[in-house]
């Protein structure tokens, strides 16, 4: 899969180039569950090779809505038989995606996804505080966010540079995009900045219904670090894929090539090029009167601090949220208890959203993490934080409200 990704966003880099200079921070607002919209399929002619030792399959070509806008986002080819998961809303107000959900699903279960197109991240130091989320920091909360639809009981592996994706052709086309995305940063902003490219990848298992899975994320940074007088910042754009698939399948799942031909409907780009403008006008204005701000006061200064924090903080807890979910209530009836014990589900008051979920099945101990994953067992010894990543507490099932 890993030259038809590549291909892909070097289509889009072409596409979006026009307006990227815009890097703001991704509006954030989340799906818990898989949402397989249906579409109409239309067959193509084209193929894809699975491995040497398979038949090609058959593509078919799909649409991709973006509900926010009401209109098709793109086109891409799937292999036919396959599922498609799309979940998809853009911010109608700025740059970014309320939500985003697009991935291909085997009848045996591999998984083939993007990560939300043309991402942006944003951090900044300002008198010693750092403020906003850096790309580091985005690729695990992107690795649970795209598969979590999926999986869980996640156990992430280290984050590296992919020096095979930047040895290649493809690599050197994205860094040449990079560069050319510094250059016109640097115009906007009026000062010199530094270039902040990479290529990453990281590995992760998980599990899917008991069934063990592995899992891989694969993106680009394309952004530059902008050594300001008065805030050093760091923003740019993330674009990448994960796959996942069952232990046994996923040797074979991380070398899949899927031609996708992904293609942009050029009326969903025209409207978000002139949503995406109105924000860059509007940010920079902003920029502008920040700046003079804080060079004439303190106190102006210490205002707009203020107001970067708290859309911040807004930033962080909507990619909890995410994770977390955002939905349910904290009552609990005798009723609700009494279909729980028929239909063999738990219910908890999540303590990180005070939101109530159900987990299926019925255990004496009950643990859950801080990336909303609950674990139960019979074993008193057992002890989630030795197995799975995240800080693990124990939590007590819901009691009716009589």
């Amino acid at each position: 899969m890993n030259n038809s990704i590549s291909k892909a966003f070097l289509f889009f880099l072409s596409w979006a180039s026009t307006f990227c200079s815009c890097a703001s921070p991704v509006e954030k607002s989340g799906h818990n569950q898989i949402s397989s919209t249906e579409t109409e399929i239309s067959p193509v002619t084209e193929i894809t090779k699975n491995s040497s030792d398979e038949e090609p399959l058959s593509l078919q070509r799909v649409e991709i809505q973006d509900q926010a806008l009401n209109m098709k986002m793109l086109s891409i080819n799937i292999p036919e038989g396959w599922t498609l998961h799309q979940d998809i809303a853009s911010n109608p107000n700025g740059s970014g995606y309320l939500k985003f959900l697009l991935a291909l699903e085997s009848p045996e279960g591999e998984i083939q996804g993007l990560l939300p197109l043309m991402m942006n991240y944003h951090s900044f130091v300002m008198n010693g505080q750092h403020q906003g989320v850096y790309f580091d920091d985005l690729i695990p909360y992107l690795m649970h966010y795209c598969s979590q639809p999926f999986l869980e009981k996640f156990t992430p592996g280290k984050m590296i540079s992919d020096q095979e994706a930047l040895a290649s052709a493809e690599g050197e086309q994205i860094k040449a995009f990079a560069m050319n995305y510094a250059q016109m940063a640097s115009q906007a902003v009026g000062i010199p900045v530094t270039i902040d490219f990479d290529m990453v990848k990281m590995d992760f298992s998980a599990f899917r219904k008991n069934v063990p899975y592995k899992g891989l994320i694969k993106a680009s940074k394309v952004g530059v670090i902008n050594q300001n007088p008065y805030m050093t910042s760091k923003n740019g754009i993330i674009m990448g894929f994960f796959t996942l698939a069952p232990e046994e399948l996923f040797a074979q799942a991380s070398q899949r090539e899927i031609d996708m031909q992904l293609e942009i409907n050029p009326q969903w780009g025209q409207k978000r090029s002139e949503i995406i403008d109105m924000e860059t006008r509007r940010m920079s204005q902003d920029h502008q009167a920040r700046m003079a701000q804080q060079q004439a006061q303190f106190n102006a200064h210490q205002q707009n601090m203020a107001s970067m924090r708290q859309s911040f903080d807004q930033h962080n807890q909507a990619w909890r949220e995410r994770n977390f979910g955002s939905s349910g209530s904290s009552s609990y009836s005798g009723n609700a208890s009494v279909i729980d014990a028929i239909t063999g589900y738990t219910s908890f008051s999540d303590p990180y959203t005070g939101q109530q979920i159900k987990k299926e099945g019925n255990y004496n101990y009950w643990y859950t993490n801080e990336f909303g994953e609950y674990h139960g067992t019979n074993d008193p010894n057992f002890k989630p934080g030795n197995h799975y990543s995240g800080n693990w507490k124990s939590i007590q099932p819901l009691k009716p409200n009589h």
